[in-house]
């Protein structure tokens, strides 16, 4: 499970420091699947490239992680500061903290298929509670 190793010891890091591009650790026919919508791997990383613009200081702690066969699953905690615009909410300078649940499919050394759910109501509660007149 050597990608999985490798790319999880980039996820105690600053997402900016993550490579512009994800070629290293991700399929060229990779399929994601995020809290129930499919999407293709260009479509996820422009929602990367978006979360990166929200929250450049993202910080992903592992707090489980387990591996068997091709399957890798992990659970997240995220903590970053809003500083630019999400989902229609200007940006508020205050620290977020949401968790996530990601099962992956490894092909060839790299992520094939995944399958996430974010904590998306516990963020968007954050950014409405620190936003004047909400």
């Amino acid at each position: 499970m050597q990608t999985k190793s490798s790319f999880g010891g980039g996820l105690h890091s600053p997402i900016q420091d993550l490579p512009g591009s994800l070629d290293e650790f991700i399929g060229p026919d990779y399929v994601g699947h995020l809290d129930g919508s499919a999407m293709d791997r260009e479509e996820s990383e422009r929602l990367e490239r978006e979360f990166r613009r929200s929250f450049p200081d993202t910080h992903h702690s592992i707090d489980d992680l387990f591996a068997e066969d091709d399957r890798v699953a992990l659970r997240t905690t995220d903590r970053a500061t809003h500083r630019g615009e999400f989902q229609g909410i200007a940006p508020t300078e205050r620290p977020v903290e949401f968790t996530a649940l990601v099962i992956d499919r490894i092909e060839d050394k790299k992520i094939a298929a995944s399958w996430g759910a974010i904590d998306f109501p516990r963020l968007m509660r954050q950014l409405r509670s620190a936003t004047p007149n909400r």
